[in-house]
């Protein structure tokens, strides 16, 4: 049988693709950094703070969350999605967190 010659797909991305990947990235860490600093603004004790890429909501870890937390999150633009307890190795709670999307302003004439 012939072989039929296949071209390198080891790096199927162009370098403008990886670039722009990369971008992405950098963006997504500039955001959680921010998130991070508003959370610990407010007095929350993180342990851990994640990024979901799919759903891009956010992944709190922490040992304590009352109702003045939530509403300090809803403040500064996190909605509260659900909360978990942990388990015997994740002591504290697991807080999933969604950014809050901007109002649509109806355009008048």
């Amino acid at each position: 049988m012939e072989e039929i010659p296949r071209k390198n797909t080891d790096c199927a991305m162009s370098d403008n693709e990886k670039s722009e990947r990369k971008e992405k990235e950098q963006h997504q860490d500039m955001e959680l950094a921010s998130w991070r600093k508003k959370i610990e603004i407010i007095g929350i004790d993180l342990k851990g703070l994640e990024s979901e890429n799919e759903t891009g909501r956010l992944k709190l870890r922490t040992a304590f969350m009352n109702q003045h937390f939530i509403n300090e999150l809803d403040k500064i633009g996190l909605q509260l999605i659900k909360i978990t307890s942990g388990t015997i190795f994740t002591r504290g709670f697991i807080v999933f967190l969604e950014p809050k999307s901007q109002p649509n302003r109806m355009l008048t004439e």
